[in-house]
């Protein structure tokens, strides 16, 4: 059987694709591109599903024109989460019309409502995502990575560029307001207990629908 990646050695074979792609390789800039574009469309496709395919371009366009940027010890997948980040946030802000925006008070469905449950084809399915699109952006986007790429907190925070302990914090606050956005959409008791009691599980179910 096959050994499982490590993180090290995850993280290792990006800094040797950069290396080499900064050198001109092609190919290494293809795998990169290979190895987070799911992630990055992710991020997208249950927040702005219209804009979801042009905003990985121009995250990817991005990168390209940043790579030289990148110190050395950084690590390449926060980069590019950075990036799509920031280009999520300014595709929302342009759905204001000019008012004032704040990733962190704000939600996707306050912002850019729209039907993000149809991936689901499960009842709890449904009301996780839509707990997740009831809770502000900033914590959304902090949640799926944690359960749907299985960030853990110190890379998550290089991806907000905010400390270790921040991230945690956020990560607990983010729990309980979805918690209670669950609460709050549930069609039933049972609905309710069901989704919280197998919040994980869920959550690694709608993963592989998007």
């Amino acid at each position: 059987m096959m050994a499982s990646v490590t993180r090290d050695e995850d993280w290792q074979r990006d800094a040797e694709l950069l290396a080499r792609w900064r050198e001109g390789d092609t190919e290494a800039g293809a795998e990169l591109y290979d190895r987070h574009s799911a992630t990055v469309y992710r991020m997208f496709r249950t927040k702005v599903p219209d804009q979801a395919e042009e905003l990985m371009q121009q995250t990817f366009l991005a990168l390209v024109e940043g790579r030289d940027k990148i110190r050395e010890g950084t690590s390449v997948r926060a980069f590019v989460l950075s990036i799509a980040r920031f280009k999520l946030i300014d595709q929302l802000r342009s759905l204001t019309k000019g008012r004032a925006f704040d990733a962190e008070l704000e939600s996707v469905a306050a912002v850019a409502p729209g039907p993000s449950t149809v991936l689901a084809k499960k009842r709890e399915q449904r009301l996780l995502l839509e707990g997740l699109r009831r809770i502000p952006i900033e914590h959304q986007i902090a949640l799926e990575l944690h359960y749907w790429e299985g960030l853990k907190a110190n890379e998550i925070a290089a991806v907000f560029g905010i400390s270790h302990s921040a991230m945690r914090s956020r990560l607990s606050k983010a729990r309980q307001l979805l918690e209670q956005a669950i609460v709050a959409f549930a069609a039933s008791p049972e609905e309710r207990d069901s989704t919280l009691g197998g919040l994980e599980a869920w959550a690694a179910q709608v993963r592989d629908l998007i």
